[in-house]
């Protein structure tokens, strides 16, 4: 799915702004508990609901189902709050929870989970600009150009900012940060 024109730019503009409302350098790593605090979002586990609805968490947080359910947000609570599969990875919960905060920040209209027929409500182009701004919150373009000028191992810029190795590549990748490196150098 295509960005509408402008939006790697805003998202850029939107990762720093957060780094800077949070006293943080424009290219240091943020930690998205933190986040979610600054923006008045509630976070919850999912395996804090195996007490209440422990069939349903428990499938979910085991290797049978845990990869069917990562993140969601309820809009209809105040504050708003996301629930997270705290059985994924660390890496994984970050990316995970910087993509609901990305459709709360986009101010992306809540919606049911699931459509008439039971099947999943998804709309493509906003969970194409929440994969977009997720990541680029928790790497930014900074922070990519650092790891590149440093030569940082993968696997270490991914533990520095606290995010997989995939989703570091991509940052890398699509911020260019090797390519401006060399050419810098």
């Amino acid at each position: 799915m295509k960005l509408r024109r402008g939006f790697k730019t805003e998202s850029n503009v939107t990762a720093r702004e957060l780094r800077r409302e949070l006293n943080l350098d424009p290219a240091a790593p943020i930690c998205p508990f933190s986040l979610s605090e600054h923006v008045g979002v509630g976070l919850m586990k999912l395996s804090d609901f195996a007490v209440t609805h422990p069939d349903a968490a428990n499938y979910l947080l085991r290797d049978a189902g845990k990869d069917e359910f990562f993140a969601m947000t309820l809009c209809g609570v105040s504050p708003k709050a996301i629930i997270y599969n705290d059985a994924q990875s660390p890496g994984r919960t970050a990316a995970d929870i910087a993509h609901e905060l990305a459709h709360l920040l986009l101010m992306h209209p809540p919606h049911r989970l699931a459509d008439a027929t039971g099947r999943r409500h998804f709309d493509a182009e906003l969970e194409a600009e929440a994969n977009w701004l997720g990541p680029a919150i928790l790497v930014s373009e900074e922070a990519a150009l650092v790891v590149a000028n440093r030569g940082l191992r993968l696997s270490d810029a991914a533990s520095a900012y606290g995010v997989s190795e995939e989703l570091m590549q991509m940052r890398l990748n699509v911020t260019g940060a090797w390519k401006r490196s060399r050419r810098a150098a």
